[in-house]
């Protein structure tokens, strides 16, 4: 039973996330209904979900075409709002994501809201779980920081145009996605203490660039990412090992 609902969520997230490119969003953001790469984007849901049930669609068929066609609605209706209302930008990316797992969630009752709990293999409930835990982490993550910090972001980089060019390309980026990752790892695993040692070894390389920084708005910039990818990462840890001691 749990094996449905665990493909649809994953099969969102991979489509959501891994799956588009920023070329996609900001062209479909301009042009709506219009736009070829909505329809790509509801395709890569559609090949996605035909992969994870190839062997059961005749049984979910229905279920399955009112989750594609209410994401296209679903994300029509965020394309119009966002034109509407441009400061936003975080608030509806959190509503799109709540209304598409609300409409999985109420497909996954439907089927099985009223049936006994099936008992399943639990070494794919296993690597579902992992695979949705660390695609929260590494593709879901970034997207919500980015839009969080888009405005402070814009703003420092009008008081300092060395910004972007004092770093490698994306760097940060990927820092912050191995460190995620490894917190995941070492929460799911008990190993706590590798939190601690991670965190040490954090705040000894930023030391030098909160210490050598004489703007306030970078220092607290810097601190808030940080604290707020840690929370991000031991929240989803936290939920990951709390669902593997259920199986």
């Amino acid at each position: 039973m749990y094996i449905f609902i665990l493909k649809l969520i994953l099969a969102h997230i991979i489509g959501d996330f891994s799956l588009q490119s920023n070329k996609w969003i900001a062209e479909r953001n301009r042009n709506g209904a219009h736009s070829k790469y909505l329809y790509y984007h509801i395709g890569v849901h559609t090949l996605l979900i035909l992969l994870f049930f190839i062997g059961s669609l005749s049984e979910y068929w229905l279920g399955l075409l009112i989750i594609l066609i209410s994401h296209f609605f679903i994300d029509l209706g965020k394309i119009y709002l966002e034109k509407k209302s441009t400061g936003y930008k975080l608030l509806l990316f959190t509503l799109d994501q709540l209304l598409h797992i609300i409409v999985i969630a109420l497909v996954f009752y439907g089927y099985f809201g009223n049936v006994e709990m099936i008992t399943m293999s639990l070494s794919i409930e296993t690597i579902m779980l992992y695979a949705i835990a660390f695609l929260m982490v590494t593709s879901v993550a970034p997207t919500l920081l980015k839009l969080f910090f888009n405005k402070w972001y814009s703003a420092l980089k009008e008081n300092d145009e060395s910004l972007d060019t004092d770093s490698l390309k994306d760097a940060g980026k990927y820092i912050g996605i191995l460190e995620r990752i490894l917190i995941v790892t070492f929460i799911s695993i008990n190993f706590l203490e590798g939190i601690g040692y991670l965190l040490a070894a954090k705040s000894i390389f930023r030391f030098g660039d909160l210490t050598n920084s004489k703007d306030k708005k970078l220092t607290e910039y810097i601190l808030l990412g940080t604290l707020i990818s840690f929370s991000i990462a031991l929240i989803v840890g936290l939920i990951l090992r709390e669902l593997l001691n259920l199986l």
